[in-house]
């Protein structure tokens, strides 16, 4: 057997050894992992011990606490932070979040979102929430926090936006710390959307029902809490679940 030919064998040999990796002991892995091309570095999803980590039980908010301009931490008189029926409801009468207690580093996260009828604000402002990340445990709680901002906002969905002294640089079209989707994936209002985001080390990406929309790297942030926005428009957020990468 000539050398050319050993070295075709063992390639195909360890690709198929990834594979059934991931076919068998993580047959539950999202496409977008199965598919991707760095999946090779992302050696938590080849540890048996790796499982994912569902943020949001759909009884309450134990896995959070919530943050309102006007009320500050965990404090929430008028119920705009609700549980119902399994799924997070935000009101979108306050402007705040409600936060992961914990910091992560190195995850694909996944979450289902989709538009309530009421908003608020000017009439005609489009309707605006969105997922930050990497929001240190160091930082205080405001309105917005040092933290990158996947954007989810009507004809939006999948903007970058860097906050507070956050910074990153994408291949795709960028206004100082505003970064535009490549493509429109939001589904009709009403019906829910699924956005999946991956964070390794100083890169991330952005998905829209399974379509890749943004990029960056060299972001000057690489770990932090995640948290899921309220801003004058009703919202439901469900099916939050992170899998550690590395």
């Amino acid at each position: 057997m000539n050398k050319e030919l050993k070295i075709c064998l063992l390639t195909l040999l360890l690709n198929c050894t990834i594979f059934s990796v991931f076919a068998i002991e993580r047959n539950d892995l999202p496409t977008i992992l199965q598919n991707h091309p760095d999946r090779s570095l992302f050696t938590k999803l080849y540890k048996k011990s790796t499982k994912p980590i569902v943020l949001f039980n759909g009884k309450d908010l134990t896995n959070f606490y919530t943050y309102d301009i006007s009320n500050g931490k965990n404090n929430d008189p008028n119920g705009d932070f609700k549980v119902e029926n399994g799924l997070i409801h935000f009101t979108g009468k306050a402007i705040g979040y409600a936060c992961t207690k914990r910091a992560f580093k190195n995850y694909y996260l996944r979450v289902q979102t989709r538009w309530g009828e009421n908003k608020y604000g000017k009439k005609e402002a489009k309707r605006d929430s969105g997922i930050l990340y990497h929001f240190s445990l160091n930082e205080k709680d405001t309105v917005w926090p040092k933290s990158v901002e996947c954007q989810i906002k009507e004809g939006d969905f999948g903007d970058y936006w860097f906050l507070k002294g956050a910074t990153g640089v994408s291949p795709n079209e960028t206004h100082s710390n505003h970064v535009v989707h490549t493509a429109d994936f939001e589904k009709t209002h009403g019906e829910w959307n699924t956005i999946e985001i991956i964070c390794f080390d100083n890169k991330s990406e952005y998905y829209v029902n399974g379509h890749k929309v943004n990029e960056a790297h060299n972001l000057n942030v690489e770990e932090g809490k995640i948290l899921l926005q309220t801003q004058l428009a009703e919202v439901y957020y469900k099916d939050i679940v992170l899998i550690p990468l590395k």
